[in-house]
């Protein structure tokens, strides 16, 4: 391990928005002010996005509202990736179905693409579907998804987290509504968001940086992290959010990162790969803990699951998210 910041061993960022940066309208704690130092560094941000249902400008707003520079990053969604992807193979004005909130369209109509609206399904054929979440989705749209990917449309899925966190608890989310329109036809939909690598490689582009350069950071070990593992990308993963230490001390190969650190200021201090051969330093407790607990899971032995004691531990580290 290096005294050197670990964001300094790469030239770009993708970070992941709810709960890293943010909770709801609130700022994490330390993540804006380690963003501005990132930025000052000449370091690009992107922030990458599952959530389909919001333009980028609409979450460029929310960044600078918490006080993020505006400087040196971007925004991109899974409905940017989605249209990226039917870009590259429909011609210019294809029509496509948008199913979900506003960002989906303004992403097809960027990528040149003709977004119809279900009222606007009146025989004119549509060549594909891009279904992402809304909270005014109707079952007619769902209904519409289906019809038409039986009838050969390419039916995209711009993610399929299956809950969504919200201020009253976790509500479902456009996983649980592709699952549904799934009960109801024999097609699959492409998916775009995380864990698949789409997203990621888009974001990447927008970089313009080399897989080895650039760095991810999420709060989700089933969509940031293995997301991340899926485009062949390093990851830190952060415990200021819906993962917690058990998860990450139980987690399988493909959803292990490469760093792991308390929140997203781990982006400023040094860091040690969570790998085997790695020496972390003896002071570096977490690190000890992680490593630690994959080495007993990968000898075939046991690793308690039990939540209050990984509890403990996350109080004895210092862990404990600041809302708690």
């Amino acid at each position: 391990m290096t005294g050197d910041p670990l964001i300094t061993r790469y030239r770009g960022l993708i970070c992941d928005l709810d709960g890293v940066v943010y909770r709801g309208p609130s700022a994490v704690p330390h993540a804006v002010e380690t963003l501005n130092r990132v930025t000052a560094r000449s370091i690009p941000v992107v922030f990458a996005t599952n959530n389909a249902s919001r333009p980028p400008e609409d979450v460029s707003d929310h960044l600078r509202g918490l006080g993020v520079a505006p400087r040196g990053w971007s925004v991109v969604t899974s409905s940017q990736a989605a249209a990226a992807y039917l870009a590259e193979r429909l011609g210019q004005g294809t029509r496509v179905f948008a199913v979900g909130g506003p960002g989906v369209a303004r992403a097809l109509t960027e990528a040149g693409l003709t977004p119809v609206r279900v009222a606007e399904l009146d025989g004119a054929p549509v060549e594909a579907v891009v279904q992402g979440l809304g909270t005014e989705v109707t079952w007619r749209e769902l209904a519409a998804v289906g019809r038409l990917a039986d009838a050969g449309a390419t039916w995209v899925a711009t993610n399929v987290d299956l809950t969504l966190p919200t201020p009253y608890g976790r509500a479902p989310g456009n996983g649980a509504l592709v699952a549904l329109v799934r009960t109801a036809t024999n097609a699959s939909p492409y998916v775009v968001g995380k864990p698949r690598a789409a997203l990621f490689d888009l974001a990447r582009i927008r970089l313009g940086t080399a897989q080895s350069e650039t760095l991810v950071c999420g709060d989700l070990l089933g969509t940031d992290i293995e997301g991340a593992n899926s485009a062949g990308l390093d990851s830190l993963f952060v415990l200021s959010g819906a993962s917690r230490l058990r998860d990450l001390a139980l987690a399988e190969p493909s959803a292990r990162p490469t760093y792991v650190a308390a929140d997203l200021s781990g982006l400023l201090a040094p860091a040690t790969p969570l790998r085997a051969g790695s020496s972390g330093s003896e002071t570096d407790l977490l690190w000890s803990v992680v490593t630690t607990a994959w080495a007993v899971r990968d000898a075939g032995g046991e690793v308690s699951d039990d939540d209050g004691l990984w509890e403990r531990i996350e109080r004895q580290l210092g862990l404990v998210p600041s809302s708690s």
